[in-house]
């Protein structure tokens, strides 16, 4: 069987994303992953950090089948809209974060991909650019139509569901109806039976990158 194949997104451009995609290129990984950012932000960043790393390119016409070596990372080239200098955050970049996450997604609904892992997104930033945006979640239910979506934080012996997401604190307590829970417990249930005896890494997680 061939290895799943997995996408990684940078996040916002200007912050940790990079460089947490740079951490994951040192180490050999059990499935190919392919980073769907740009190019030179990488290059530059990883000149930066003072690591050596190499970029394989690819695209949708040549996805490879199995893991990259060790100081090694598939890339997927993405466009920035303008220059970036870690630490400075640019609203013209907005456009680059939203494109590598429909990308991603997408890759999902297609098959290409088992699953995303996404790096932390400025939604400041994203919304200052004209663009309304909550979250990752909110974004990827939009991508796929799905009316309701439920969050899961997932580690060793503990997960834990949520039945809202990104909202005001003030708006919360409306939220939570018998009505939501209801919805979000069969959601929950129905799911986690169709995965009960699959790997963790199944279509459809989407898990965030290690910290340092």
């Amino acid at each position: 069987m061939k290895p799943k194949r997995f996408a990684l997104t940078p996040g916002e451009p200007a912050g940790i994303g990079p460089d947490l995609c740079l951490l994951l290129a040192s180490q050999a990984q059990p499935h190919p992953l392919i980073a769907i950012t740009n190019r030179d932000l990488l290059i530059e960043r990883a000149a930066q950090l003072g690591v050596v790393v190499d970029l394989l390119p690819v695209t949708p016409d040549n996805w490879p089948d199995v893991p990259a070596p060790a100081n090694s990372l598939y890339v997927w080239d993405t466009p920035l809209n303008t220059k970036v200098t870690a630490g400075q955050l640019d609203k013209a970049n907005a456009a680059f974060v939203l494109q590598t996450l429909t990308r991603a997604g997408q890759g999902c609904l297609d098959g290409h991909f088992a699953g995303m892992i996404t790096a932390p997104v400025h939604k400041g930033v994203i919304n200052d650019s004209g663009i309304a945006f909550s979250g990752h979640t909110e974004f990827l239910a939009d991508l796929t139509h799905t009316a309701q979506v439920v969050m899961m934080l997932a580690t060793r012996g503990l997960r834990v569901a949520l039945v809202t997401t990104h909202l005001p604190l003030r708006e919360i307590a409306d939220a939570i109806t018998p009505e939501r829970l209801e919805r979000v417990t069969r959601i929950l249930y129905t799911d986690l039976q169709k995965i009960r005896h699959r790997p963790a890494t199944h279509p459809g997680v989407r898990a965030q990158p290690p910290r340092r």
